[in-house]
């Protein structure tokens, strides 16, 4: 089961690509911030350990949404006036600092505070409508999915080595979004990654969405809960996705 939830991140990623060079990065970032990797760690941590343990993983990756929203925002701000390099370490310090503000508070609490964070968010990333992304080459499609590949596979392994809670807060870092962010940026600069970001904060609904069935469902019916996460990860996504900015398409050439 491990080793179809590495198959899985390339496929995401190489679906983003394609997707991006019609929609835009915002839309490629929605697409890769869904929980279809973390649904099949689920599955994997459920069968070696059992659905309390699964359950406790889905719970600690929820209560770190605020942190990954947080990640989002400093990204996306450092990222358009102080570059990749300082971007990407002041969002991991920001992911880090909120996981740890939070690890002490009550679960309910830090789930209430996703809310207004998931509410406020898209108003901090940037407005408009992004240009759709450049034409990849596949080699560079597939230098990307390696990426993906890697990080998708060590947080497997580490989910089943250090226990539920540290999982949660292993597999919840955006690493998918991190890979998209970082390919984005260096085909066609930090605006359209602070794009690709944009929709990483409009896809975490569906992310909360799926993690929450899980906690309340799994301990009583087991794997079937996922695919319920699933379907309720899909009715958040139907909202979710009508406000990612799409890229304007070009208009047709007139008849002659």
């Amino acid at each position: 089961m491990a080793f179809v939830t590495v198959l899985l991140a390339p496929v995401l990623m190489a679906a983003a690509a394609l997707i991006g060079q019609r929609l835009g990065p915002s839309a490629a970032g929605w697409v890769v911030a869904l929980p279809a990797s973390f649904a099949m760690a689920v599955v994997a941590v459920t069968l070696d350990s059992g659905t309390w343990i699964a359950s406790a993983m889905a719970l600690s990756a929820a209560t770190h949404v605020p942190a990954q929203v947080a990640f989002a925002v400093v990204f996306a701000g450092l990222l358009r006036h102080r570059g990749l390099r300082l971007g990407l370490a002041g969002a991991t310090l920001a992911y880090l600092a909120c996981a740890v503000a939070l690890a002490g508070a009550p679960d309910l609490l830090v789930l209430v505070s996703a809310v207004p964070a998931l509410a406020l968010a898209p108003r901090l990333m940037p407005g408009g409508r992004p240009r759709p992304a450049s034409r990849r080459r596949w080699p560079a499609i597939a230098l990307t999915c390696a990426v993906a590949w890697v990080i998708v596979g060590a947080a497997v392994l580490i989910s089943r080595m250090a226990g539920p809670h540290v999982a949660g807060a292993v597999v919840a870092f955006p690493s998918m979004s991190t890979a998209l962010t970082v390919a984005v940026v260096s085909r066609d600069g930090p605006q359209a990654g602070a794009y690709a970001l944009a929709g990483l904060v409009r896809s975490l609904p569906c992310y909360l969405a799926f993690c929450m069935v899980v906690v309340l469902a799994a301990p009583a019916l087991g794997l079937p809960a996922i695919p319920l996460g699933l379907l309720a990860c899909v009715g958040a996504g139907r909202a979710t996705w009508r406000g990612v900015p799409v890229a304007a398409q070009p208009e047709p050439a007139p008849a002659r």
